[in-house]
């Protein structure tokens, strides 16, 4: 990114209103989050600070992550919850914590419906405490298993908990509520074609089956008062056959602003297709503003554009060109909560970039919820950089990004830091990923953690090996050991023969490969490689002892999947090489 002037974001920084709220900026953050509460549903502290650093970050408007209006409906022990009074207090603490920094505030309600069934939605809940309910009983596609099918009875409580979790929100201090009616959640269930196949009111044609969302807004709007915000997220399109289509979405989008939507708030991707939802690098930037764009040509309320958007230059041009009102950001902000002020500033070289690797989204079997660019996330009280108390001389060795990041929070703490790299360049095993398609904006990362350290004042000193001798002649008061990891090699006999290459040779060109080519792991490089070589018109199989993409976030192992039968690749999941 070059720096702007400061007049380059005139619209993304022009304030903008819904209903009666005014909001400084066209800047919104969609809800992202992960543990948000404990395991009663309640408001952490984590949480508060994790927001906050958001609204100190320069944002218009904050959207707190999906909120459960029925003890139920959970999520996970980790989802907020609305379904009571006694959540009031707690929520005003975040709220009030939020609305102090200058941002305005929406609590997002929800119903996870029939994929409530999954696994990890169950975790943690006594047996039967989670109940699965859907429109009709169709097994859901990831689990294969068949809801309960909601009784109108059932269907008009569930719309007065959605209403009364409304009315908790506006007095807890929330500015507005967005009803969670994409993403594959219960709303989304009902406007599904493929999931809903009631023959009653509730099913059938558009109308019918935007009933459901249609009687949350218009009961929403009675509990509330007619002043009070409310913002329905909707899904452009579900992302797989027979789901909901965009075509559906333009009838359905006048039926709820009719009911009572202020504003609309268009994504995409049902959580079976989750690469429509998180769009992971593969994908191009602003895929699914074209949704919101068709959407905005059939109705007068506001709509909010959301997916990869997080270059300021982009999200500027669709603001301009009339394509959207509002410019939602998750991941952008998880991984710069200081995006909108550095953008306003003109300090656009400063941003930490999002890289849509999807970390912090989807499910995998990595341990907790991370940032790769932004490792205080979720930590911002106990990462928040101060002052030593003793300033130390500090030699980092490995000029990685794990190096280049310690280096830097140790100068910027106050210490005197030397880093060393062997080779003549920053970023290690990172600039071998920035060879790859798709991946060249990675470099990005690179480039910030440079700045970085020269900012905070480390001195580098590259092509030098370090050894014993070296350490115990520069005698640090600390060594840090950042030498990352190497390749793993292949335990099976003839593994050390001349055709068989490592896959970061490919990548960087230095090892041939001829045109029957078998890729021996199904992880993120595996996948990435085989898609690679067969686009070269190679003759491709994949073998992997697991199935393909294990520990791959869902959203860019469905990608991924979706690009290696794209281009015919012979997939060999839970096979043995020998």
């Amino acid at each position: 990114m070059q720096k702007s002037k400061l007049n380059t974001f005139t619209e993304l920084f022009r304030p903008g209103s819904i209903n009666l709220l005014e909001m400084k900026n066209r800047i919104v953050m969609a809800a992202v989050g992960s543990s948000l509460a404990d395991a009663e549903g309640y408001v952490t502290d984590r949480a508060i600070d994790y927001y906050v650093e958001r609204a100190k970050g320069g944002v218009g408007l904050i959207i707190v992550k999906l909120t459960s209006v029925m003890k139920n409906a959970r999520g996970s022990r980790n989802h907020l919850a609305a379904y009571d009074d006694k959540f009031i207090p707690r929520l005003s603490d975040l709220s009030r914590a939020i609305k102090g920094h200058g941002a305005r505030v929406a609590l997002q309600l929800g119903h996870h419906g029939n994929n409530a069934s999954h696994p990890r939605r169950q975790q943690g809940f006594p047996p039967g405490e989670q109940v699965v309910v859907g429109p009709s009983p169709v097994a859901y596609i990831e689990t294969g298993v068949i809801p309960h099918e909601l009784t109108r009875a059932e269907i008009h409580e569930l719309v007065e908990a959605f209403a009364s979790a409304s009315r908790r929100a506006k007095e807890a201090g929330f500015d507005a509520v967005e009803i969670h009616g994409a993403h594959g959640k219960l709303i989304s269930q009902f406007l599904s074609p493929y999931y809903n196949r009631r023959t009653d009111e509730y099913g059938g044609s558009v109308e019918n089956r935007a009933r459901f969302g249609a009687e949350i807004l218009a009961a929403a709007r009675r509990k509330a008062g007619p002043d009070f915000p409310l913002i329905m997220r909707m899904d452009g399109w579900d992302g797989y056959e027979g789901g909901f289509s965009l075509e559906e979405a333009v009838t359905t989008a006048p039926l709820f602003v009719e009911a009572g939507a202020d504003a609309l708030h268009i994504s995409a991707g049902a959580s079976e297709a989750t690469h429509w939802q998180f769009l992971p690098y593969t994908q191009e930037s602003g895929g699914l503003v074209h949704l919101a764009e068709a959407v905005k040509k059939v109705v007068t309320v506001p709509i909010i554009t959301v997916g990869k958007l997080g270059d300021p230059l982009l999200a500027e041009e669709v603001l301009k060109r009339g394509r959207a009102d509002f410019i939602a950001l998750g991941r952008p902000l998880v991984a710069d909560p200081c995006l909108a002020n550095k953008t306003r500033e003109g300090r656009l070289e400063e941003i930490r970039s999002c890289i849509c690797c999807n970390n912090c989204v989807g499910s995998g079997s990595y341990k907790g919820w991370s940032c790769t660019v932004n490792p205080s996330v979720l930590r911002e009280r106990e990462y928040a950089i101060t002052p030593a108390s003793v300033r130390k001389n500090v030699m980092v060795i490995g000029g990685g990004l794990a190096g280049m990041e310690a280096a830097t929070v140790c100068a910027q703490r106050g210490h005197t830091v030397t880093l060393f790299e062997k080779t003549g360049e920053l970023g290690g095993q990172w600039n071998i990923a920035c060879r790859q398609e798709h991946k060249q904006h990675f470099a990005a990362v690179t480039r910030g953690l440079k700045r970085e350290m020269d900012d905070a004042g480390v001195t580098v000193v590259l092509h030098t090996e370090v050894s014993k001798a070296l350490v115990e002649k520069r005698h640090p008061d600390t060594v840090i050991i950042a030498t990352g990891a190497t390749p793993a090699t292949l335990p099976v006999r003839g593994a050390d023969r001349e055709n068989v290459v490592q896959a970061n040779d490919v990548i960087l060109g230095t090892a041939p490969v001829g045109n029957r080519v078998v890729v021996i792991g199904g992880r993120h490089v595996g996948m990435e490689v085989a898609i690679a070589l067969a686009r070269q018109g190679k003759d491709l199989s994949l073998v992997t002892r697991r199935k393909v993409g294990r520990d791959v976030r869902k959203a860019t192992r469905l990608a991924l999947l979706d690009m290696l039968m794209e281009q015919k690749v012979r997939l060999y999941p839970y096979f043995e090489v020998v």
